[in-house]
C-alpha cells in the first residue's frame, strides 16, 4: 500500500472516532441539559405551589372563629329549634374547616411526590423530612379539631399553640435549606 492511502484512512479512522467521540459527548451535555431543564420545571412548579398554597392558607385565618360567634349568638338567644340548625350548620362548617385546613397539606405531599422524580439524593432527604413534618402538622390540625367543643368556647384555644412550636422553626429552616439545594443542584449562585 502506499504511504498516502495509509495516511488517508488512518486520517479516516481518526476522523470518524472524532465525531463518534464529540457525539457522545453532545449527547452527555443534551442529557445534563435536558434533566437541568425538568429540575427547573419541577422546581418553579413546586415554589409557586408552595406560595399558592401558604396565600390560601392565610386568606382566611378566623373562619372557625367567625363561624363559632354567629353560633353562639344563635345559642344564647334562639329556640330550641333554631339551636339545633344552628349546631347543624355549625357542625357542617366545621368538617368543610376540617377539609379545607388539610387540602394543602395533601397538595404538598403531592408536589414532593413529584419532586422526587428528578431531585439528587441529598435533596430527596430533605424533602422526605418535609413530607414528615407536614404529616405532623396535620396530625396536630386534626388533634386540635378533634378538641373542639361546641358548648366549650375555650376549646378553640387549642389552636393558639399551632405554629408556635420548635416543628414550625424546623420547617423555615428545612425550607431554606431545600431552595439552598435546588439553587444548587440548578447551578445559580
Amino acid at each position: 500500500m502506499e504511504k498516502g492511502l495509509i495516511v488517508t484512512i488512518i486520517l479516516a479512522v481518526a476522523g470518524w472516532a472524532w465525531g463518534v467521540y464529540q457525539f457522545v459527548k453532545k449527547r452527555r451535555w443534551q442529557k445534563k441539559d435536558q434533566l437541568l431543564e425538568w429540575r427547573y420545571e419541577a422546581y418553579n412548579k413546586f415554589m409557586n405551589k408552595l406560595d399558592e398554597l401558604n396565600g390560601s392558607m392565610r386568606s382566611n385565618p378566623n373562619l372557625i372563629f367567625g363561624d363559632t360567634a354567629s353560633f353562639f349568638k344563635v345559642i344564647m338567644g334562639g329556640s330550641t329549634e333554631e339551636i339545633n340548625d344552628a349546631l347543624i350548620k355549625y357542625n357542617q362548617s366545621l368538617i368543610d374547616t376540617v377539609k379545607e385546613a388539610t387540602e394543602p397539606l395533601l397538595i404538598i405531599n403531592q408536589e414532593v411526590n413529584s419532586l422526587t422524580l428528578v431531585a439528587s439524593e441529598e435533596l430527596k432527604e430533605k424533602l422526605k423530612y418535609l413530607k414528615e413534618l407536614v404529616t405532623d402538622f396535620n396530625n396536630e390540625m386534626q388533634n386540635c379539631l378533634s378538641m373542639v367543643s361546641a358548648k366549650d368556647s375555650s376549646s378553640f384555644k387549642a389552636f393558639e399553640t399551632i405554629g408556635h412550636n420548635k416543628r414550625w422553626f424546623e420547617y423555615q429552616r428545612l425550607y431554606e435549606k431545600i431552595v439552598e439545594l435546588m439553587r444548587k443542584e440548578l447551578n445559580v449562585k
